[in-house]
């Protein structure tokens, strides 16, 4: 099952799902395009360069929610790591 090059990988993810070999590149860049956005959102509002409310608006309450579950670990890991 292992394949060597994108293009192969490619030709087997279309042969998988029955696809063609366009569409499957389309859906790559879609859900490329949709993680990158997702990514610059969650990175602007963790910076304080956006509001709670706009990360909000464009990501939905529940991934703000696990991103704010996400960074109180990793801060919780470091207060415990700076006193270890």
């Amino acid at each position: 099952m292992t394949t060597e090059t994108v293009s192969e990988r490619l030709q087997e993810l279309a042969e998988h799902h029955g696809m063609d070999e366009s569409a499957v590149v389309q859906q790559a860049v879609e859900t490329g395009v949709e993680t990158l956005y997702r990514d610059m959102v969650v990175s602007s509002y963790l910076a304080d360069e956006i509001t709670r409310q706009e990360a909000i608006e464009h990501l939905g309450i529940e991934l703000v929610e696990e991103d704010e579950t996400a960074r109180e670990a990793v801060e919780e890991d470091v207060k415990w790591g700076l006193q270890a």
